[in-house]
Order: C-alpha cells, then sequence, then structure tokens
C-alpha cells in the first residue's frame, strides 16, 4: 500500500467518523459557554479573595 493510498484510506475514516458524531445544537453550545465565562469569573473572583486573605493572615502573623 502506498503513501497515497494510506493518506485516502485514513482521510475517508476521518470523514465516516465525524459523520457518526452527535453535535450540539446552537443553543447547547451557547448556553454551555456562557455556564463555563460565568463559573470561570466567580472561580477566580474566589480565588482572588482567598489570596488576599490569606496574605494578609500571613502579613499578621509574621510582622
Amino acid at each position: 500500500m502506498n503513501a497515497m493510498q494510506r493518506v485516502r484510506n485514513y482521510l475517508t475514516s476521518v470523514r465516516t467518523e465525524v459523520a457518526r458524531v452527535s453535535w450540539p445544537s446552537r443553543k447547547e453550545v451557547v448556553s454551555l459557554t456562557v455556564l463555563i465565562i460565568i463559573l470561570s469569573v466567580v472561580l477566580g473572583v474566589y480565588l482572588g479573595l482567598a489570596d488576599l486573605i490569606i496574605t494578609q493572615i500571613l502579613r499578621l502573623l509574621l510582622s
């Protein structure tokens, strides 16, 4: 089997697998993206506050 035939077989199998994929709807993609953004912001604020509090506690203990 030559290289071109292997590439052709590979691309054919990729196309077959992509056709089987269950793609999410646009509504699902948008809602999950918004959810991830909100959760990322909430987690960032939480970690920022935790860092600030721990920093202040360490300053009090070490000074």
